[in-house]
């Protein structure tokens, strides 16, 4: 059965300008955890002190994943694992001809004595062990399986086939992996790819297809370089192609969206299954067909993990998809109308890139002669009022009924205790009126939020 492990700790954070907190990897493992996922792996615990603390205290969580630390092949990193309280340690050593010449300057035999020497002590701390050459993929394949089945002979029962520089096409990947099964005993292979050509996760699912088990991602695909296959992307991939159901595909868009505040490293707006435009539908063809039945032109609905359609409104519009934006705020136009409505559209969408809500209402009020009161036509504003201690909020909501502009007053619960609706003609007149109400008896501090859309009860 397909095995994910999600390495955003580790490879995650290894793209360039991440650093979370430790408080942040404890929250993305527990998201990671409620998504399913099989193994997390919480990082290299010889990093840095905060590496460390933070995979120690992922470990003393009792999630229902395995918790593995990376380590080098060093005595010291195994031993830093251990100490954390880790199911696994997933020890790595390069095996390509590059890498033993020009980085860590070894022999193949000096190498496999490495390997099998190492192994050999995190299986006698008690640990769990998945070796990783790094850069398998360029690895001469009887050195690559030697190594392997050195370190399976130690201890290891894991394997992970490594895609380092993402040099891999599917059909070769999978005859690669394919025969790394065949010749490997005892063991499980995992596939790490990378995205360099943009193939990660093409080449991922062909090995698990060439017999593999466990598959690499990270949220959002972060990484080295250009990244590894994105969590989401895979299970949905596996889901919809394969018929895997065995992951929590509602969480896929909350842990995307937390690990992109706290990152800093944001998705593009094209980016499948967790992209702005991912559902997002334009052509006027494409409109017409969706409106009419989803399935036309999406694989899967984007309720299932907890998204939702768009239907944009340009000069590409047809009047199917027009009508259907105007019923969103009640508004109701005869055929002709729509005809007309969407020929001033156009003659916008020409004119300008970006066509907004706004202009479609007023355009759809020119040409219906009703007028809609979803978009304001002033500024209104709700300013939430906290008051001082020992005052009463009701001595304040006396002073606040005397402002003209003060169209509604409640009293709330919560950090503040008052939320006034205003309304004005201009951000002048709002930020004269915020400043006197700044100035009140008995006002500590106040908090603005301007109205984009109102909707009034129909009931």
């Amino acid at each position: 059965m397909l095995k994910v492990l999600d390495t955003t700790l580790r490879e995650g954070e290894q793209a360039p300008q991440v650093n979370f907190t430790v408080d942040e990897k404890i929250k993305i493992a527990k998201l990671l955890d409620k998504v399913g996922v099989d193994m997390i792996e919480a990082g290299d615990p010889s990093v840095s002190p905060k590496v460390f603390e933070a995979i120690k205290r992922i470990s003393s969580l009792n999630l229902n994943a395995e918790i593995i630390a990376h380590s080098l092949a060093t005595k010291l990193g195994i031993d830093k694992a251990k100490e954390a309280g880790v199911d696994r340690v997933a020890i790595l050593f390069p095996t390509s001809k590059i890498h033993l010449q020009d980085k860590v300057k070894k022999t193949e035999d000096e190498a496999i004595k490495i390997i099998e020497e190492h192994v050999s002590y995190a299986k006698g701390l008690g640990l769990k062990v998945r070796f990783t050459p790094e850069d398998a993929t360029r690895t001469e394949p009887d050195f690559l399986i030697k190594a392997c089945n050195t370190a399976i002979k130690a201890g290891a029962d894991r394997v992970c086939f490594a895609d380092t520089i993402g040099i891999m096409q599917p059909h070769i990947f999978y005859e690669r992996a394919r025969e790394l099964k065949e010749k490997l005993s005892g063991c499980e292979i995992d596939v790490h790819c990378h995205n360099d050509l943009g193939l990660a996760l093409a080449n991922t699912m062909a090995g698990i297809r060439a017999g593999a088990s466990c598959v690499h991602v990270t949220v959002n695909g972060m990484g080295e370089r250009a990244g590894i296959p994105d969590l989401a992307e895979t299970i949905m991939a596996f889901k919809i192609l394969e018929n895997s159901n065995k992951y929590d595909i509602k969480r896929l868009t909350e842990i995307s969206s937390y690990v992109e505040k706290v990152s800093g490293f944001f998705n593009s707006p094209n980016k499948t299954i967790v992209g702005e435009n991912a559902f997002s539908h334009k052509c006027g063809v494409h409109t017409n067909g969706i409106l009419k039945n989803p399935n036309t032109y999406e694989l899967f609905s984007p309720e299932i993990i907890g998204r939702e359609r768009k239907i944009i409104v340009d000069k590409y519009t047809g009047k199917a998809a027009v009508a259907s934006k105007l019923k969103e705020y009640g508004i109701n136009a005869d055929d002709e109308q729509l005809k007309r409505i969407v020929e001033e559209i156009k003659k916008i969408g020409d004119e300008r890139k970006i066509l907004h809500t706004a202009d479609i209402i007023d355009i759809a009020e020119q040409v219906t002669g009703v007028r809609s009161n979803i978009i304001p036509k002033k500024v209104n504003a709700l300013v939430l009022i906290e008051a001082k201690s020992q005052v009463y909020t009701s001595s304040i909501i006396r002073k606040l009924r005397n402002f003209k502009s003060v169209s509604r007053l409640f009293e709330i619960t919560g950090d503040y205790d008052i939320s006034a609706h205003i309304e004005v003609n201009n951000t002048t007149e709002l930020n004269n009126l915020i400043e006197e109400l700044r100035a009140l008896p008995g006002v500590k501090q106040t908090n603005t939020k301007l109205v984009l859309k109102m909707y009034e009860n129909s009931n």
